[in-house]
């Protein structure tokens, strides 16, 4: 509990499961009269110590048990959820009446919770289409470090006429991305859509990545997709194409289940059998699309309208990644480690377009000048991209080293499949380049103006920012958590 994907700090003097609102207030209590930093987990796995504590004068809140659908109001198309719920029983539970969130959720969402991913801002299934995490919310209860129940985006009196988030001032836009330093989230509202049933998929390699990346550009500003991707070669031959028999397995059930019929179902899967993995090698980056209808006549022509744009600066492969990842859309955590049983932590930043260039460029420079260090020290990396909207770029390097498995590992992966894995040694060379490489790569991203999702306590929040909207934030802080107790260092508070 004192740990994420990537590492650990301090052991806290406790871990605490609350089961209700009484019982978190009484826990927030005892540790505001005990001086206790309080950390708030909720499915633990982020990679930016954003629930870590960093000194044993502290508490763990685990909100796993906070994992209930408090309503579905479908006449006004609201959900309301306590944040402990993971996004794939959320979307279970909402596909059998048809509906879905904007934000269906994280690749990781099998664990990751709703209240963990809103408390740091995420990009994920449904985000091309309809934005990120933040853009489905529409309220948030929260409690306070001084035990005051804040009910955000209300429009009628207790709630009971439903809520409305922009009726003045955004107060629920204010907790969300906060990394937990605000406030513990209690219940959250989210926005509800009709599903849609029909589906379709394509793939396509460029020869560069300014190709890649004008292809994805460009189509964002068309706003026609539901999830697109980008890979590559590292990452294209690494996690995403090897797979064990008994995933594989998986895999192919969940593309049969996902089709709308069974001759399309066994188009999918003839199309995957005779493209194999070899596709996956023939180009140094790809980009995956997904596009959804209510209609497949709707879905194909969205997808119509991607081709025209893909096909002016690579070609069309064979679409079995985005096909995959439509019937899977929270696959198992096999990728807390790679595809050989190797660490990996990734890190990422959130480009304006204009900068994407120069950026990959600089990174690319860098890399190159590690190279032969990452070879001595059995170290790699990979690299993964999405477009959030017209203006911004998601660049997502991850990296990978032979090194001892943790026990976050053991506790958070299936066992089955750490079995297959081979095992390494401790590797501290290897980490303290990792390390080493993750600081100067997000010191690269920030010279370029970049951004963050998850900032948790490490990426640089207050490095270069406007000193009154500083001003503002801590005298927010300093509101509603007066002794500075909830997840002290995030956002570098």
């Amino acid at each position: 509990m004192a740990s994420d994907v990537y590492r650990s700090h301090a052991i806290p003097k406790g871990v605490v499961r609350p089961g209700s609102l009484d019982e978190l207030r009484s826990i927030v209590s005892a540790a505001a009269q005990a001086r206790l930093a309080i950390h708030v987990r909720g499915g633990g796995v982020s990679y930016t110590d954003a629930h870590l504590p960093r000194s044993a004068d502290s508490v763990v809140i685990d909100m796993s048990a906070f994992d209930k659908v408090l309503s579905i109001d479908e006449a006004n198309m609201l959900v309301t959820v306590e944040p402990g719920i993971t996004w794939k029983r959320l979307d279970e539970l909402l596909e059998q009446r048809g509906l879905k969130v904007p934000f269906v959720g994280t690749f990781s969402g099998l664990a990751a919770s709703v209240g963990g991913t809103i408390s740091q801002n995420a990009n994920g299934h449904g985000s091309n289409a309809h934005g990120i995490s933040a853009d489905s919310v529409m309220s948030v209860d929260l409690l306070t470090a001084t035990g005051e129940l804040v009910r955000t985006g209300t429009t009628g009196r207790e709630g009971r006429w439903g809520r409305f988030r922009n009726y003045g001032p955004d107060l629920a836009g204010l907790f969300l991305g906060d990394s937990g330093a605000l406030g513990i989230k209690v219940a959250v509202t989210l926005r509800l859509l009709r599903r849609r049933p029909a589906h379709e998929t394509a793939s396509f390699a460029f020869p560069d990545f300014r190709s890649l990346h004008r292809c994805m550009r460009d189509i964002a500003g068309m706003k026609i997709e539901e999830k697109s991707f980008g890979l590559d070669l590292a990452l294209s031959q690494g996690q995403i194409a090897r797979q064990d028999a008994s995933s594989m397995l998986v895999i192919v059930s969940s593309v049969w289940r996902s089709s709308p019929g069974m001759l399309a179902g066994a188009r999918s899967l003839a199309r995957m059998a005779a493209a194999g993995r070899r596709v996956l090698a023939s180009a140094p980056y790809a980009a995956h699309y997904i596009t959804d209808g209510f209609s497949p006549i709707e879905a194909r022509a969205k997808l119509a309208s991607i081709r025209e744009v893909a096909l002016a600066h690579g070609r069309e492969i064979a679409n079995s990644v985005p096909t995959v990842v439509r019937a899977m859309p929270f696959q198992p955590l096999h990728n807390m480690l790679g595809p050989n049983g190797e660490r990996w932590v990734p890190l990422h930043g959130l480009l304006p377009h204009s900068e994407v260039q120069a950026f990959h460029a600089a990174f690319t420079s860098y890399v190159e000048s590690k190279r032969g260090e990452m070879e001595a020290k059995k170290a790699y990396i990979g690299a993964m991209f999405s477009s959030i909207g017209a203006s911004t770029f998601l660049y997502e390097p991850a990296l990978y080293w032979q090194d001892v498995r943790t026990e976050y590992h053991e506790r958070m992966m299936d066992a089955d499949y750490l079995a297959k894995l081979p095992q390494y040694p401790a590797n501290p060379q290897g980490a303290a380049l990792v390390e080493e490489m993750r600081v100067a790569i997000i010191d690269l991203l920030e010279a370029h103006g970049a951004g963050h999702f998850q900032p948790g306590k490490l990426y640089p929040y207050t490095r270069g920012r406007d000193a009154g909207a500083l001003a503002l934030l801590r005298a927010v802080k300093a509101a509603v958590d007066p002794q500075g107790l909830l997840n002290p260092g995030a956002l570098q508070l």
